[in-house]
């Protein structure tokens, strides 16, 4: 079968790259071998932000008690992972809605390359009719979107029942651990603790840097600082340059020796750290792209692979400049390796215009630089802020905890990116990202009317100072922000 672009995975940068070249004139093909979705459906950014809403609420609603509100609030985990199965199936069901909308076509079974231009699907399922043993795509141009799968640990490998990793863990508990050890301090570490914690977990983050989040460049130490504090102060326990050395499972329990030599004994222990690629069963070696030691598929800035018209997106691959595996990424990847598919290479990828967003004890994010890497870069970095314990939203939110940071140039005033911490700080950072790709540059910030009381109108006061300084100086001219234009 003859199409112009085969997509080899259906989670956010499969399903995003086909409906993107669909909408650009392209007959797509697009090919799953597991769950419509993928990882971020059916395992990942989903069911964990339908917990994650919960536990929030959980939080927000004690924190008002007997403010309005007569409580205590319990959380209730078989409802909860209920819950989050119901959202989860109400959307695999629909699925397939987009896609028919722009016509693209998707095979159920495994895909293997026969070459650079065609691709065999092997064990085909009955989704995809008629039922055929094998079928062969063609197409000129292929993007392979086959993602990624929790890291094992070897000194404390997974069972899928006491030891998880963070799929076992979405998928198969069905109560709450009495105490649990969160290895690694990352995203999924630090969501997934908080989220034990409240259903009512003993938690403990074990974290072998020296801060939380260190795959997170552009997120700011302070931000990180922030939320160290916060989980500390819910009683969740934070250890940095710990490592675990070696595991146990017993009778009563997970028994983990940390490299302090002192051992602990757990009700569960979940493995959070990182993600391996996809590649196996791919047959790359037969168009002659090799993987790198990792295992990830390296990609030029076009994040085309070393063969000409075959891309990868996501956390398959390995692109010239280093990006977080995240499903924003894996949504920006699939704009910029699908319209360079179909419109030939002219996008590059940079991971300092896509946001990334945390949302535990408190929810975070941020984009462009950070004031460290605003000063490596050479930047005269400054850095304006804002606490939001003078913001009458979160007064009257209960909830004062947080901040923003908009970093800049010194001398010119130029926007180089920033944070946010506190409520709907996902939300908030596109207001920034929004800023960043603006010619106004921080002049957005003040040309912007802004509803009251709302969280938005923070950044105008995070601003004001450096417009005073600014227009004290004389110069009242802002560059245009570092993405302007791109």
């Amino acid at each position: 079968m003859q199409f112009d672009l085969i997509v080899i995975g259906s989670g956010l940068g499969g399903y995003k790259a086909a409906t993107i070249a669909a909408g650009l004139g392209a007959k797509v093909a697009l090919i799953e071998r597991d769950l419509p979705g993928g990882n971020c459906l059916n395992h990942g950014c989903i069911p964990k932000k339908t917990l994650l809403n919960i536990a929030s609420l959980i939080g927000k609603a004690n924190a008002l008690v007997g403010r309005g509100l007569m409580g205590p609030i319990n959380g209730d985990f078989k409802a909860a992972m209920a819950q989050k199965n119901a959202v989860v199936k109400g959307l695999r069901d629909n699925f397939s809605v987009g896609l028919k909308h722009f016509g693209v076509s998707v095979f159920y079974g495994e895909a293997s390359f026969i070459d650079g231009h065609r691709v065999r699907i092997r064990h085909l399922t009955p989704q995809t009719e008629p039922l055929h043993a094998t079928l062969d795509l063609e197409a000129a141009r292929i993007i392979i979107a086959t993602g990624s799968k929790p890291k094992e640990l070897s000194i404390c490998p997974t069972d899928g029942r006491v030891v998880a990793n963070s799929e076992e863990f979405l998928s198969r508990l069905d109560h709450v651990p009495r105490s649990v050890l969160c290895i690694g301090g990352g995203a999924i570490g630090v969501e997934f603790g908080f989220m034990l914690h409240q259903f009512g977990a003993k938690v403990h983050i074990v974290e072998r840097g020296d801060r939380l989040l260190h795959q997170a460049r552009n997120m700011a130490d302070r931000a990180c600082g922030a939320l160290e504090r916060r989980l500390g102060h819910l009683g969740i326990e934070v250890s940095k340059n710990l490592q675990v050395v070696s595991s146990r499972v017993g009778k009563d329990g997970v028994h983990v020796a940390f490299n302090r030599g002192d051992i602990a004994c757990y009700d569960y222990v979940l493995v959070a750290v990182g993600r391996q690629p996809n590649t196996q069963g791919l047959g790359l070696e037969k168009m002659g792209i090799e993987v790198d030691a990792e295992g990830f598929i390296p990609t030029s800035a076009y994040l085309e692979t070393c063969v000409s018209g075959v891309y990868a997106v996501g956390d398959v691959k390995r692109s010239a400049m280093a990006s977080p595996m995240t499903a924003s990424v894996a949504q920006y990847d699939a704009r910029v390796a699908a319209t360079n598919a179909m419109k030939g290479n002219g996008l590059r990828a940079n991971y300092f215009k896509v946001p990334y967003m945390i949302h535990s004890a408190l929810e975070m994010a941020c984009v462009g630089f950070s004031e460290e890497q605003a000063d490596c870069a050479g930047f005269s970095e400054e850095v304006a802020r804002s606490s939001l314990r003078a913001s009458g939203k979160a007064h009257a939110c209960h909830d004062v905890d947080g901040h923003i940071e908009i970093v800049h140039d010194a001398e010119t005033g130029q926007l180089l990116g920033g944070s946010i911490v506190g409520q709907e700080a996902g939300e908030q950072i596109h207001m920034l990202s929004a800023a960043l790709f603006s010619r106004q540059g921080m002049q957005f910030f003040k040309d912007m009317a802004y509803g009251h009381p709302s969280w938005s109108e923070e950044m105008e006061t995070a601003v004001d100072t450096v417009f005073s300084t600014f227009s004290k100086s004389g110069n009242n001219d802002f560059c245009s922000s570092i993405f302007a234009g791109d």
